[in-house]
Parts: structure tokens; C-alpha cells; sequence
């Protein structure tokens, strides 16, 4: 009597254990989603948990874990550990159909792109005999994109640059590009005036139309680090202004291209000519964000011959690397263009003219950039 007891109290456990694994990995989903797909360095986003019992049965215990890379800073350290990746483990009880949502507060301080490629799902049959898990693939990805830097020490004589190259050639009006309204002068032709306007003001008004000639600007950012003494934070500094006067000058109506040395190979991938469409900003801003060091870097010098300047175009080259050879090439590839040379440089350390004997002209401009060490 007894053996039977035991036999049948041991056939209902194991029945019992494999309808609980059929339902679990049947009825339980869980799902990670950012509520942002992109944000700027710095800044704060959230991520969502939601688990999901689509069946009637609930589940007392329920592990949802998962690991992304620790650059990504969570706000509260309950339920995580950290090494090469932050690793976090959370214990909800799920009702029969029922779904919970829970949000992490998130910081992301560093640029990259972070996945959470996948979530661990553990539970416990009766009297946590046995431990059941499921792995479920996620799609959970967000790009951080470089931090805003301040440029309020580039931006003016960017502008100064722009406007002498302005004024150095020739400006014909887009009848296509429309600007503004503006009163009329006994210099404009009368197939100008805008009756429409000059009807509800009740004096003469024209039309005025940008120049067919948009300005253009050419950005060529260097991220080698070579040497013994590694400069990770000069780097970044210089990702960041690129991103940083790539968004202004795009802002202000300037037609903007962009290459930079990051990986191992050349190609149309590393860069674009000057343009004003929007993509093309997300696109640059998705390379710099997916950029890292282990990546490698090819020649600045050959990438920077890829790009042959349009004319009138402004470019500004951003390298920390003060190579006296790398600036003399620069200014021979540039000719009479407008150029702009930032080279970030440690609080104090600006070199002299005697360390760092570089000649000027009058379309150059070299700007050293200081950075506070981190």
C-alpha cells in the first residue's frame, strides 16, 4: 500500500513536471524594448520588461535575465553584477494571463551600439525540485551617438570662413530656392515683385531667392592612435566635435560630407561628399557610434585623397595627431580652399611655433582645441 502511494505520488510528480515544461515554454514570453532607438551621450532613456503568461496557469517564480555591454549605466545596481558585461537578474511572479511591464531607468554616458542580443527565462517545478530555463532571442538595440560638445570657439570663425568664400565667387539666384519677402528698391526688376504681398502691405514688395552656389562644407576626422601612449580621451573629443558641427552646420542650411579612418579597409562606407539630407547625417552618426578602437584605423593620409574638394567647399579636419608632414600634405590637397585644422590637445600642452614649426596661410587656419585629461 505504502510502495503504491509512493509510485503514484512519484508518477503525478513527474506528470505534473513535464505539463509545467510544456506550459512554460509554451505560454511564457518576455521581451526587451529601449523606449528610445537612439540618443546622444549623456543623455537618459528607459528599458522595458514585459513578460507575458498566455496561459492559466501561474508561475510563482519566474528569473528574467539578461547581459548587454557595461557601458550602458543602469540606475540601480539590485539584482546586477558587472564584468566585461553587465549581467542583471530579475525575479517576478506571474499570474495565469496576465503581463507585467517593468522599466529600468537607463544612462547611457558612452557612444556605441548596444544590443541585448538575448533573455534567460528560469523557473522551478514543485517544491523546486527542478530547474526549467529557456533562452529567447531579442532584438533589443539602441545607438548612442556621439555627446553635443560645445563649439562656441570653432563655430565663429567657421562662419568667418564661410563667408569669404562667399563673397569670393560669383552668385546667381535659384528662382527654385525661395528665401523671404522683402521691400522693394528701385534696383529690383519688376518681374520680382510678389503682387500678392505688395496687396496686403500696400507698398511693393519682391522676392529674393538663395544662390544656386549652397555652401559646402567637407569634414575629415583622423581617429588613429598610434604610439606607445595611448590618448583614448582625445579621440573621443574628436568624434564628438565631428558629430558636433556636422548637426550645426546642417542646421544653419549647409551641405555637409564626412570621411574619417576608422577600420581596416577603405571604401564608400568610411564617407560621402557634402550634402543636406538628413540621412546622411543619421548615417555618419551610426559609423562614429558603432566605431571601436579594436576596430583598427587605415591611412588618414589616403582617405583624405579620396575626397577631392569640390570647389568653394570649406574643410575642416579634425586629428589630435600634430604630424608636421600630415599638415603639410593637407595644405597641398586643399589648394585655395577655405581650410580649418582642430587639433585637440591636453590643458596646457599647446605646442609652440618652435616644437611644432607648421606655416600658415591665409586660407588656413590651425585651431588646438584643449581637453581636459580624464
Amino acid at each position: 500500500m505504502i510502495l503504491s502511494f509512493i509510485i503514484a505520488v512519484g508518477l503525478v510528480t513527474a506528470l505534473w513536471n513535464i505539463y509545467y515544461r510544456r506550459c512554460f515554454v509554451r505560454n511564457i514570453t518576455a521581451r526587451l524594448k529601449f523606449e528610445a532607438n537612439a540618443l546622444y551621450a549623456g543623455d537618459e532613456t528607459k528599458l522595458f520588461e514585459v513578460i507575458e503568461n498566455r496561459g492559466a496557469m501561474p508561475i510563482p517564480v519566474l528569473e528574467v535575465g539578461f547581459h548587454a555591454k557595461k557601458e550602458l549605466g543602469f540606475a540601480g545596481t539590485d539584482n546586477t553584477s558587472i564584468s566585461d558585461y553587465i549581467y542583471k537578474r530579475d525575479i517576478f511572479a506571474v499570474p495565469g494571463r496576465q503581463k507585467i511591464t517593468r522599466e529600468i531607468p537607463l544612462k547611457c554616458p558612452r557612444r556605441g551600439h548596444y544590443k541585448i542580443p538575448e533573455t534567460e527565462l528560469v523557473t522551478y517545478t514543485l517544491l523546486y525540485g527542478k530547474r526549467l530555463g529557456q533562452t529567447l532571442k531579442s532584438d533589443a538595440a539602441i545607438y548612442v551617438y556621439p555627446k553635443n560638445t560645445p563649439v562656441s570657439d570653432i563655430m565663429p570663425l567657421c562662419e568667418r570662413m564661410l563667408g569669404t568664400a562667399q563673397c569670393a565667387r560669383r552668385l546667381y539666384e535659384d528662382p527654385f530656392a525661395f528665401r523671404v519677402v522683402r521691400d522693394y528698391t528701385l534696383n529690383d526688376p519688376m518681374k520680382t515683385i510678389n503682387w500678392k504681398a505688395s496687396a496686403k502691405t500696400g507698398h511693393l514688395m519682391v522676392n529674393t531667392f538663395d544662390s544656386t552656389l549652397s555652401p559646402k562644407t567637407m569634414l575629415y576626422l583622423d581617429v588613429e592612435d598610434s604610439g606607445i601612449l595611448k590618448h583614448p580621451d582625445l579621440v573621443e573629443e574628436s568624434i564628438s566635435l565631428a558629430a558636433t558641427l556636422a548637426r550645426r552646420l546642417l542646421r544653419q542650411g549647409i551641405e555637409v560630407g564626412f570621411c574619417f579612418n576608422g577600420g581596416k579597409a577603405i571604401g564608400p562606407e568610411n564617407g560621402f561628399l557634402p550634402t543636406n539630407r538628413k540621412e546622411m547625417l543619421i548615417r555618419m552618426e551610426h559609423m562614429l557610434a558603432e566605431y571601436l578602437p579594436e576596430n583598427g584605423t587605415h591611412s588618414y593620409e589616403e582617405e583624405i585623397r579620396r575626397y577631392t574638394p569640390p570647389v568653394d567647399t570649406i574643410n575642416i579636419f579634425i586629428t589630435k595627431n600634430q604630424i608636421p608632414e600630415l599638415y603639410e600634405m593637407i595644405k597641398s590637397h586643399t589648394g585655395e580652399n577655405q581650410t580649418m585644422i582642430v587639433c585637440p590637445v591636453y590643458r596646457g600642452e599647446i605646442p609652440s611655433k618652435e616644437t611644432f614649426p607648421v606655416g600658415s596661410r591665409e586660407n588656413i587656419r590651425i585651431l588646438f582645441r584643449e581637453v581636459d585629461r580624464v
